[in-house]
């Protein structure tokens, strides 16, 4: 029987997961990483009233939690997760990882794992540093190892260490040693058992994400030719959500064919979908979904996800619109709220009068922060109001700090500034443009680009470093 040890919140029940690393040889240039996820798909009736209704009641793209929960008594929930104490059916992944994060062999089986130890992130992260003592210390620190190895082997944006900054499968910032080996190891799951569904030829729920379909990354991807290292710094701070889809393609921004979340059945619907058409795989049994069923978990899924994001922006235009409309509460709210209303403007297309009394009356006052001078530079707001604030800045605000707008107006632009480096040179090219008005500013670091952009924008003269 398969040993692991399970790391999670210190009250978590609902343990998807149990991992375990060692040695192969005497300098680690190997390392067999072991991967172990609660086998749900085996405790759940094949396509049941429960399954069906779970079906029927989509909740988003990304939680499926109730879902999940609606199909799992509490009891079946326990007995399934990877708890100390007790032989718990898992569908397993080892692996044999080379020094430079290479897959030199990787194998899926169902199987029976028990777990030695539960331990939480604050744990795992104290004994990482050396603050802690404990007698998985050997195994933690292998399993540290072999996540930093599958990082650096990466090549996409996310799940790798950039800049400091460890992204997950959903370019969220994660952070602490734990927390990061936890979802590098996942990750890696989702990824073999993409490749693994992929070349079935069943269909799954694959995660696919083509930034090429939005009309402002398009022209890029052309221009650059796809090549993920130019791009990166371009549109990391724009790329769309991966959406579901029943054909493996490129999730573009882990750089990964196909890639098929599979590690979190106790939590996630599209996890338990994709263990089941694994474990038909591993059993040699016909595809548990027909194409057409996931096709419309698919669409539904997608329906969710679009309605959810009108929902929010109905309800953030209705919030807008009631604060903008009322003097009193202008007068009152705090400035980053005073952001948040400014930032509005784009959204609903117009400003109402009350919020275009109130600039005038901060403007001569002198109450106007840089970032509320740069959203006024870069939203709809009248020409004389702008003519104004920029008259101003030339007279030396001392609260507008010109430098200060300029570059909190490089980062609100109309259009997401475009880069180009020259590695011969050492160069950055940053491109601009704003109502009709197109720049080009060359300088050595990125920042120091941006900032001349926007001064050029500002103030329609040539300038270059």
């Amino acid at each position: 029987m398969q040993t692991v040890l399970t790391i999670d919140g210190p009250s978590s029940l609902d343990l998807d997961d149990g991992v375990w690393a060692e040695p192969v040889d005497e300098q680690g240039d190997r390392i067999c990483l072991t991967i172990a996820i609660a086998g749900v798909a085996t405790a759940l009736p094949h396509l049941g009233i429960e399954e069906c209704v779970a079906l029927a009641r989509l909740q988003s793209v990304y939680q499926g939690t109730q879902m999940v929960r609606a199909m799992l008594s509490p009891e079946r929930t326990e007995a399934l997760s990877l708890l100390p104490g007790g032989p718990r059916p898992v569908v397993c992944l080892q692996a044999l990882i080379s020094r430079r994060g290479e897959v030199l062999f990787s194998e899926f089986w169902e199987t029976e794992v028990e777990s030695v130890a539960k331990l939480s992130y604050e744990q795992v992260n104290g004994v990482l540093a050396g603050k802690e003592d404990h007698e998985l210390r050997e195994v933690l620190r292998w399993l540290a190892i072999a996540a930093g190895r599958l990082d650096k082997n990466r090549r996409g944006l996310w799940g790798r260490s950039r800049q400091g900054e460890f992204r997950d499968d959903l370019g969220s910032v994660i952070t602490g040693k734990a927390e990061q080996l936890i979802a590098s190891t996942a990750i890696f799951y989702n990824q073999m058992a993409g490749e693994k569904l992929k070349q079935s030829g069943f269909p799954a729920l694959f995660r696919v994400q083509d930034p090429r379909q939005d009309k402002a990354i398009a022209p890029l991807f052309e221009e650059h030719g796809g090549n993920p290292t130019v791009l990166a710094p371009l549109i990391s701070h724009c790329l769309p959500r991966a959406q579901h889809r029943v054909k493996a393609g490129l999730h573009w921004a882990l750089q990964l064919p196909a890639y098929a979340r599979s590690s979190s059945p106790l939590r996630r619907y599209e996890d338990l979908v994709n263990q089941r058409q694994l474990l038909a795989i591993l059993r040699e049994s016909p595809s548990f979904y027909p194409p057409e069923l996931l096709l419309g978990v698919c669409d539904r899924l997608q329906d969710k996800a679009t309605a959810e994001v009108e929902r929010q922006k109905q309800k953030s235009e209705e919030k807008w619109l009631r604060a903008a409309s009322s003097v009193k509460q202008l007068e009152t709210v705090t400035e980053g709220q005073f952001s948040a209303v400014l930032r509005q403007v784009s959204v609903i297309g117009s400003v109402p009068p009350e919020l275009e009394q109130q600039l005038r009356e901060r403007l001569e006052k002198g109450s106007l922060t840089p970032k509320h001078a740069a959203q006024i530079l870069s939203e709809g707001f009248p020409a004389d109001l702008k003519q104004g604030l920029i008259d101003k800045l030339s007279q030396g605000d001392p609260l507008l700090n010109g430098l200060m707008v300029l570059n909190t107006l490089g980062q609100l632009i109309g259009t997401a500034p475009q880069f180009d480096y020259e590695p011969a040179e050492g160069q950055w090219c940053c491109r601009l443009v704003w109502q009709e008005q197109q720049v080009e500013a060359i300088a050595s670091s990125k920042v120091r680009a941006r900032e001349l952009a926007a001064l050029m924008v500002l103030k329609g003269i040539s300038v270059a470093e």
